[in-house]
């Protein structure tokens, strides 16, 4: 709540400082005593357009200071901590305007920019009045009403939740859906090289094992002769190695039978003849496997002729071949992986956009219930405050998409609302702003807070011009709205009528005088005496009677009664 506003140099106010308490405030005094600077001054504090003029005449600048109690207000404390302003029980703003028209504005002592400040203010303060009945005025904010009067944000937020959601999704399938053109490109690119590698299917080294069968086969004929010449050589020709080591091995067994020293030689004659005999079968076994075909010739060049082609075009070399085919397998399942996650992308948004459909239906369905019942309340309300011939409506249509197309869903579900009213009978239903009046809008306002006082967030509100073409028992009524109001909220209403400021728990007289040829506001807190003299006075003018006294201390007594 607004505990503490202090002004200096605003207008005809030089110096300045008010205390707040709980409950419910009323600022009186006489037409143009500068009432409306103090409702300017808190615009002024929470962020509000400031103007060269509104800067005390003679004055260099003017300073506004709001002091906010926060114990009541976890959401400011969250806003604030998110926007780096330090957090304690009080938050202190402190705007400086220069004559210039340059300005700053502190929060807890840390410079803050004006954005961020109106990020809180409506939490902390809500003005109504002839200007500031904005809020009421722009139907997108209607939705928040009902919300707030329904219970319903909870349910808003997980529709919120499942939009965020659907959005995300359906981001990442653009992005999956612009790359999907490349990505079956390249698919068609890999699949030819697959198709073509695995079909000629070739095997490590392969070439080399080739090119040496290639050789042997070329030369079949001059092997053929060279291993027949060997085995001749070796033993079938009459000149033969291995007969020769035969004629060897006679002799030296027969000189060994004369001199013994020669067994040793006739030793190693003898593994000779082996070792001649096991290179002439190896000869042999060579020859055998030896023909000359010039069918596998042609084969193997064929087949030299593919691997040749697959290295030329696919890294320089068989291994390389390999490693492309390996790779290009790997990447070709990662798209193909790619695919099926699309396909899943594709059906976890339907199954989130279900979800989406079903819940914001349920939304929908909530909202026009409580909808229902918002408008008989309002309605009850509204006759209360004089207007029992209005009629309020809060229409709730599906929303539309930009193409026309319904059901349109974003982070508030699929519906628009907007307040409808008819002030008179036979007069359509028509947007508040096309419609009422300022009273008339602060009216409805004072209604619609009365019905959603238990979920409004805002702590201080702030009615103007409320009692605008009202007298008598309304505007007892209006009054005993605005104490019932302050039950729950700080309540500061600017007022002209004894009726609505003889209920007041606070209240703040507005005066001004003249010194020297220059104009000076004050404002004051009554004391229950100076009250009642107040409220005599809005009773009867200037001159104060005892029957307007004892009129005005009626009404005070009156005005301690339970409110509505």
């Amino acid at each position: 709540m607004l505990s503490r506003l202090s002004i200096s140099n605003l207008a005809t106010i030089q110096s300045l400082s008010l205390e707040f308490g709980r409950g419910f405030t009323v600022l009186t005094g006489e037409t143009g005593a500068g009432k409306s600077i103090l409702i300017d001054a808190i615009r002024l504090a929470l962020g509000g357009r400031a103007f060269p003029e509104l800067t005390r005449t003679g004055a260099s600048q003017t300073v506004v200071e709001a002091v906010f109690d926060l114990e009541r207000l976890p959401e400011v404390r969250e806003r604030l901590e998110a926007i780096g302003v330090p957090v304690s029980r009080e938050l202190v703003i402190r705007r400086t305007l220069q004559e210039s028209g340059r300005g700053r504005t502190v929060a807890n002592d840390c410079t803050v920019s004006l954005a961020s400040l109106e990020s809180i203010a409506a939490y902390l303060v809500s003005i109504h009045g002839q200007h500031d009945n904005q809020m009421l005025l722009q139907p997108g904010s209607h939705i928040d009403f009902l919300d707030q009067y329904g219970g319903l944000l909870a349910l808003r937020g997980e529709v919120a939740a499942l939009h965020a959601r659907y959005t995300a999704l359906a981001r990442e399938q653009r992005a999956a859906t612009e790359q999907a053109g490349q990505r079956e490109a390249r698919r068609r690119e890999l699949a030819l090289t697959v198709e073509e590698i695995e079909a000629a299917a070739p095997q490590a080294a392969e070439d080399e094992g080739l090119r040496r069968e290639h050789s042997i086969l070329s030369h079949a004929e001059r092997l053929i002769q060279t291993a027949e010449t060997v085995s001749e050589l070796l033993y079938d020709g009459q000149e033969a190695v291995h007969s020769r080591l035969g004629r060897v091995e006679q002799l030296l067994g027969e000189g060994a039978g004369i001199d013994p020293a020669l067994s040793d030689l006739l030793d190693q004659v003898r593994p000779l003849r082996f070792q001649a005999e096991d290179l002439y079968r190896a000869v042999g076994s060579y020859r055998g496997r030896l023909e000359a075909d010039p069918a596998r010739l042609d084969w193997i060049n064929e087949r030299l002729a593919v691997l040749e082609k697959l290295v030329r075009r696919h890294g320089g070399s068989l291994d390389a071949v390999l490693r492309t085919l390996k790779e290009s397998q790997a990447e070709l399942e990662a798209l193909e992986l790619a695919q099926s996650s699309g396909q899943n992308l594709e059906r976890n948004m339907n199954e989130v956009a279900g979800r989406l459909h079903r819940k914001a239906q349920r939304l929908s369905a909530r909202r026009k219930a409580e909808a229902e019942k918002l408008d008989r309340e309002v309605h009850s309300q509204l006759g209360q405050l004089g207007m029992d011939k209005a009629i309020f409506e809060t229409r709730v249509t599906p929303a539309r998409s930009a193409g026309g197309s319904v059901p349109a869903y974003t982070a508030l579900g699929g519906d628009e609302v907007e307040f409808l009213l008819s002030t008179n009978p036979g007069q359509a239903l028509r947007p508040l702003s096309k419609i009422a009046s300022g009273g008339e809008l602060s009216r409805i306002m004072l209604a619609l807070k009365s019905v959603l006082a238990k979920a409004d967030p805002t702590s201080t509100l702030v009615f103007d011009e409320v009692d605008a073409g009202i007298s008598g028992a309304m505007a007892e009524i209006v009054g005993r709205k605005l104490r019932g109001l302050g039950e729950s909220h700080q309540v500061l209403c600017v007022t002209h009528l004894p009726q609505i400021a003889a209920l007041a728990t606070q209240h703040v007289l507005v005066s001004k005088r003249m010194e020297a040829a220059e104009t000076f506001t004050r404002a004051e807190p009554l004391s229950d005496a100076d009250k009642v003299r107040e409220i005599a006075r809005l009773l009867s003018g200037i001159d104060l009677s005892d029957h307007s006294l004892r009129s005005a201390e009626e009404m005070v007594q009156r005005g301690q009664r339970p409110p509505l």
